[in-house]
């Protein structure tokens, strides 16, 4: 049985990072659909790096007729990322009050990377559903 290595492993943490050089991109400029509700007009949150965008366009061209991605969130400021990891933590945290600490940063990591290894603060990650045309529209 193979076991799942979350972000806040010290394993994945321990590895050196090394800017790639790659620029950031918005994805509202090149045909992805972007989810309408997000964040106010600087939309840094639609910018991802260009490889990023790359793949996310060959995987919007393998998809069935009338599925479509929709785009959620690239780039994420630090502080955001920080807040969103804390929220979750506190909610963890308020649901199994016998926790450690270490348990619920583990169990947080699950579903939110902890702010100091982030791939959305670098444009690496996105966040991203699937829309099915007439089922759900946003646009």
């Amino acid at each position: 049985m193979s076991s799942i290595v979350l972000m806040s492993d010290r394993r994945v943490a321990a590895i050196p990072l090394q800017e790639c050089g790659e620029t950031l991109v918005d994805v509202r400029a090149h045909g992805l659909k972007v989810d309408a509700r997000k964040y106010g007009a600087a939309g840094a949150w639609a910018q991802v790096q260009q490889g990023v965008l790359t793949r996310l366009l060959h995987a919007q061209s393998l998809l069935p007729t009338g599925v479509h991605l929709l785009f959620l969130e690239g780039l994420r400021p630090p502080a955001l990322q920080r807040r969103h990891f804390e929220k979750y933590s506190d909610e963890l945290a308020r649901a199994h009050p016998d926790w450690q600490a270490a348990q619920l940063r583990e169990a947080a990591n699950r579903f939110v990377s902890p702010p100091e290894i982030a791939p959305h603060s670098a444009g690496a990650a996105v966040d991203l559903t699937l829309q099915v045309r007439g089922v759900f529209s946003s646009t």
